[in-house]
């Protein structure tokens, strides 16, 4: 059943850094549980098409080789730091990931970048995750 999904919100507002996170951890989380669905690939052609086809294609050539596993790309991640690009880049990535419905290996990686990036994530009324928040300092 293809879900129809809202246009995802302006990404130019993301530095190169930040839209290479999204790419990459996109590609992560979807290949998480071995399988791609026609829902994933319907979500990652919507955000291919809100970056531009040719600089996604660039960006995913460049983090195929710089992130080799889920170990290097977890280091980088660590370096987006603006919460904003994060909370933006979180909720992309969990409509792309649910699109499929979440298996594998998916929710331990968005959970541990709901952790590590401060995120806190509510579910709708609908059974959807609604866009992360950050979760107030200890």
């Amino acid at each position: 059943m293809t879900r129809r999904t809202p246009s995802l919100p302006d990404l130019s507002q993301l530095d190169v850094n930040e839209r290479a996170a999204l790419v990459a951890l996109t590609k992560a989380v979807i290949l998480a549980d071995g399988k791609v669905s026609d829902d994933e690939q319907t979500e990652v052609a919507r955000i291919s098409a809100a970056l531009g086809d040719d600089h996604y294609r660039a960006l995913m050539d460049v983090m195929d080789t710089r992130f080799p596993d889920e170990a290097s790309l977890k280091q980088f991640l660590l370096t987006i730091t603006r919460q904003e690009a994060r909370e933006l880049i979180y909720g992309i990535v969990l409509e792309a990931a649910t699109a499929g419905g979440v298996g594998g290996d998916e929710p331990q990686l968005l959970s541990w970048l709901e952790k590590t990036w401060n995120l806190q994530v509510s579910i709708g009324e609908s059974g959807t995750a609604a866009a992360p928040s950050s979760r107030p300092s200890r």
